[in-house]
């Protein structure tokens, strides 16, 4: 099953498909870094138009594609993942999350 990733309201992200959780990045620094199996690393943030952000900063191997959220509409930016993904984490830190 495939898994997706977006925003469900200002102060949740959500997974949906193979990992179903909701992540709850920090409501005073709404950005950060998530992690995934894949090896994937996905900046977020809950930018000033009200609409969660997600720009890859590495693009793992299930990493399928990005749906940008749309203003006018009020959508939330969509990640989509190819079946497979284990695990993700979530740094509420820009700064605290290490890769190599």
């Amino acid at each position: 099953m495939s898994t997706k990733l977006t925003g469900h309201s200002d102060d949740v992200i959500v997974l949906e498909g193979d990992l179903f959780d909701e992540l709850y990045p920090s409501y005073d620094e709404p950005k950060g870094t998530i992690g995934f199996s894949d090896g994937s690393l996905l900046h977020y943030e809950y930018d000033s138009d009200g609409i969660w952000r997600f720009k890859p900063i590495v693009i793992g191997s299930l990493l399928d594609r990005i749906e940008p959220g749309i203003v006018a509409d009020d959508t939330f930016d969509v990640v989509h993942f190819k079946d497979g993904l284990k695990w993700a984490l979530l740094s509420r830190s820009e700064t605290s999350f290490t890769c190599k």
